[in-house]
C-alpha cells in the first residue's frame, strides 16, 4: 500500500474517532457505572390519584394520562408515550417524566413524576431513552463507532509493525467476548 493511501486511512480514521470520543466517553462510562455500581436514582412522587376509574383499553388509559398531565402540568412537553395496558410512561425518561398506573381491579389511578439523578439520566440517553431526535443521531454514532474501529484495525493490520500485536489483541478480545457470552 502506498504511503498516500494509507495517510487518507489514518485521516478517516482520525477524523471518525474525533467526533465521536465524547459520545464514546460518555456511554463507556455510563454503561461501567450502570454495571458496577448502584448510584442510579430516581424520585418518584405521586401527582395524582383518582379512585372509580373504569377505562377499558390502553388507549383509554393513554387518553386519560394525557388529558389529566395537560391540568397537572400545562406547559410539560414530551415526545411519546410507551408502557403496557396497565402503565405507561411518557418519554424522554432521562429527565423528569411521569408515569401512570392502573389498577383495573379497584378502578384506582396514579400518576407519578418521577425525576432521575444524573447517572440515572446518561443511563436512560444510553439506552435510547433521550430525546426522540437524538435516537437517529444515536443510530448514526453507533455506525460512526463501528467505521472507526473498523479504520484502526484495517490499519493495524495493513502496517507490517503493528500487524502480529493487532491480530493478537484481536483474538483475545473475540475469545473473551465468546466465553461471556456462552457462559
Amino acid at each position: 500500500m502506498t504511503k498516500i493511501k494509507r495517510m487518507v486511512f489514518i485521516k478517516i480514521h482520525l477524523y471518525l474517532s474525533g467526533v465521536i470520543i465524547v459520545l464514546l466517553s460518555l456511554f463507556s462510562l455510563s454503561g461501567s457505572l450502570h454495571l458496577l455500581s448502584d448510584w442510579e436514582n430516581e424520585t418518584k412522587k405521586v401527582v395524582f390519584t383518582s379512585k372509580d376509574t373504569h377505562l377499558s383499553s390502553k388507549m383509554d388509559l393513554q387518553n386519560f394520562f394525557t388529558a389529566n398531565l395537560k391540568q397537572i402540568v400545562p406547559d410539560y412537553k414530551f415526545d411519546y408515550i410507551k408502557g403496557s395496558p396497565d402503565r405507561l410512561m411518557t418519554r424522554p425518561t432521562s429527565r423528569t417524566f411521569y408515569t401512570i398506573k392502573y389498577n383495573k381491579g379497584e378502578g384506582s389511578v396514579s400518576i407519578s413524576e418521577v425525576s432521575p439523578n444524573l447517572i440515572k439520566s446518561l443511563m436512560e440517553f444510553h439506552k435510547g431513552h433521550g430525546p426522540k431526535v437524538s435516537r437517529t443521531f444515536l443510530g448514526i454514532s453507533g455506525f460512526i463507532i463501528f467505521l472507526s474501529a473498523l479504520s484502526g484495525l484495517w490499519l493495524g493490520i495493513s502496517i507490517k509493525v503493528y500487524r502480529n500485536i493487532t491480530l493478537a489483541t484481536l483474538a483475545t478480545g473475540l475469545m473473551i467476548f465468546v466465553i461471556l457470552f456462552f457462559a
